[in-house]
């Protein structure tokens, strides 16, 4: 289960992505999204300018309004108590500049419904390392599919707290054309697991395959199943390595105060007599 948990979506596609791939990864998102909200997550992303990234066929190149959408589809036919099913960042400009009628019924209609928490930053302050650090502050683990340096760092950045971050190998390129973001993420998880999955890395290595998009052999959905699944069994796991670390510390504390025990009574024994001899 995700109880509580929030995962961040990150990433983008290049305008000269091919179809069948950001078909795919539309699917993905979709797919995925849905998974977290059954296992009782949530998602972060942020709200922006979607319309502008839209190809011949309508089809956006960008997947945080992917996310949204399928929030809203979720909300309108779970049977569930009501509870905050994402977390937005957006500048606080957006609506009356970037974001397009729909999307921004899309919002209301979640805010009406309280199960969206916005985080709105100054138009002043909103570049890209701000908003990516509210997004950080705000997720509990990160998926990364397609994008450029933006991802790449917040990828970096989620491990560096010991968030967990699974990157997708499906090679989508990115929007601004600026880096391999998920792909090189992905090479560096392979290489050192442990960094992405601090508590289940053994089990990731032989889930790799199995959680292939680029190649065109594994379902989208399936891989989306699979994808939750394996954040999910990280999260779990985590709280109880905490505890773990906790109380090994703990031991050591212990154990180092017992062996100065000789020391310490050594010296009350001196200041006793040095007492006694002055009185």
């Amino acid at each position: 289960m995700m109880d509580g948990k929030f995962i961040l979506i990150s990433g983008s596609a290049s305008r000269s992505c091919p179809e069948d791939k950001l078909n795919t990864a539309v699917k993905f998102v979709e797919s995925f999204t849905g998974e977290v909200l059954r296992r009782g997550g949530g998602i972060v992303a942020l709200a922006g300018d979607e319309e502008s990234t839209k190809d011949e066929h309508s089809t956006p190149h960008i997947f945080d309004w992917v996310a949204l959408r399928e929030v809203e589809r979720y909300a309108e036919t779970t049977t569930e108590s009501p509870r905050r099913y994402a977390r937005v960042v957006m500048s606080d400009e957006a609506p009356n500049s970037k974001i397009d009628k729909a999307n921004l019924q899309l919002l209301t209609n979640l805010e009406q419904r309280n199960i969206v928490e916005i985080c709105h930053v100054r138009r002043e302050v909103f570049t890209g390392g701000e908003y990516r650090k509210e997004l950080i502050e705000r997720a509990d683990a990160m998926l990364a599919i397609g994008g450029g340096k933006g991802t790449y760092s917040t990828g970096a950045d989620m491990t560096a707290r010991g968030k967990p971050a699974l990157p997708l190998d499906l090679r989508l390129g990115s929007l601004s054309d600026d880096g391999d973001g998920a792909i090189a993420l992905h090479q560096e998880m392979t290489s050192n697991p442990s960094r992405f999955f601090p508590s289940t890395h053994s089990d990731v290595i032989n889930r790799v395959e199995l959680l292939s998009l680029d190649r065109g052999i594994n379902d989208a959905g399936t891989v989306a199943r699979g994808s939750a699944e394996m954040l999910a069994r990280e999260l779990e796991a985590t709280p109880q390595a905490g505890w773990r670390a906790k109380a090994k510390r703990r031991w050591v504390a212990a154990w180092q105060f017992a062996k100065a025990l000789p020391v310490i009574s050594s010296a009350i024994k001196i200041v006793e007599f040095i007492l006694r001899s002055l009185t």
